[in-house]
């Protein structure tokens, strides 16, 4: 599911079984109660959370389980990557290396809707060429949103430091982090209605 129609387009070529949908993470096409696990690859952080937690607790099963990852380049303090993040901070105003480091599992609870449990972290190697991963740099959001003169520019300088580093495949080191959520249904249920919140608060100033 996603709202990029030529995104899944591709997606659709490159594997014609996958069952890709245009929709909204806000509005899933997914009948209440009825999946037992929802996940959000590098995606989460474009929804409103509230809104978001909302709906996916919607879809969940009761004993279902809602995760969200992210996977960025760690090869920090090698020469090269240190460049390259000079570089992006340079032209992408706001942008920044810590960015990798948001806690986004404390989002992921809504209003109250999930526990989160604690953040997993998997290290990893990925072997790719500098075409490649010059195809992922350009589709970052704030790459993208460049002015044309300054994408091209900015594509140019991160091609040369990329090549002048690596001659052949880049082996570079990342991680992914990981957070699942367990629905909290007696949480839901009292944000959902008023009397159950005030019976709630009743109980706990006895």
């Amino acid at each position: 599911i996603d709202h990029a129609h030529e995104m899944l387009r591709r997606a659709a070529i490159r594997s014609p079984d996958l069952p890709a949908v245009v929709a909204d993470g806000h509005a899933l096409p997914i009948p209440t109660a009825s999946v037992d696990l929802v996940c959000f690859a590098q995606a989460w952080h474009w929804l409103d959370a509230v809104a978001g937690a909302s709906e996916v607790h919607r879809v969940l099963r009761p004993h279902g389980r809602f995760a969200a990852w992210w996977s960025h380049a760690r090869a920090d303090g090698e020469e090269w990557f240190d460049v390259y993040w000079t570089a992006v901070s340079r032209a992408c105003t706001g942008v920044s290396q810590d960015q990798r480091d948001t806690d986004w599992g404390t989002t992921m609870a809504g209003d109250g809707r999930f526990d989160v449990g604690t953040r997993v972290t998997i290290g990893w190697d990925r072997i790719m060429s500098v075409d490649q991963f010059m195809t992922e740099v350009a589709s970052y959001s704030y790459v993208a949103a460049l002015a044309p003169t300054a994408r091209r520019d900015l594509l140019d300088e991160l091609d040369t430091i990329f090549r002048r580093r690596f001659d052949g495949p880049m082996l570079v080191p990342y991680e992914s982090w990981l957070w699942i959520a367990t629905p909290h249904r007696a949480g839901a249920r009292a944000l959902a209605d008023p009397e159950l919140c005030r019976r709630s608060e009743r109980r706990e100033t006895r």
